[in-house]
């Protein structure tokens, strides 16, 4: 099972709102975990970020890959958007999670509610 981490997650477990012993248990369980460009645009790009609040972010992110925004999810966040009423990051978000094959770990389920073919799974119930 491979897992994309979308971006409320990394604030849950930053902010320690997930459990440690989830997070490492989601990642433990995909064969593969990680997140788009966006989720780094997105937890890095915060105002008011402290530096010491960067450096964690960035320290936890290291262990996990980063997939760039390409064409392809591009073109796949635009039929997003034209089927479902969704915010362009969250469309970029389920468009990467669908070309990589991967679920999609999220607290907000139902952002991404009638994306046809996403998988999704909400982190705080398993």
């Amino acid at each position: 099972m491979r897992h994309l981490i979308d971006t409320n997650v990394w604030i849950d477990a930053l902010s320690g709102k997930l459990a440690a012993s989830a997070f490492l248990k989601l990642s433990v369980q995909a064969s593969w975990a990680g997140y788009s460009a966006i989720t780094r645009l997105e937890l890095l790009g915060y105002p008011g970020l402290k530096y010491e609040e960067e450096l964690k972010i960035n320290e936890l992110l290291k262990e996990f890959t980063e997939i760039a925004i390409d064409s392809n999810i591009i073109d796949k966040a635009i039929f997003i958007r034209k089927e479902v009423r969704i915010k362009v990051p969250d469309a970029i978000i389920a468009a990467t999670a669908l070309e990589k094959d991967c679920s999609l770990i999220t607290r907000n389920v139902e952002d991404f509610k009638g994306i046809i073919g996403l998988d999704v799974i909400n982190p705080h119930t398993i």
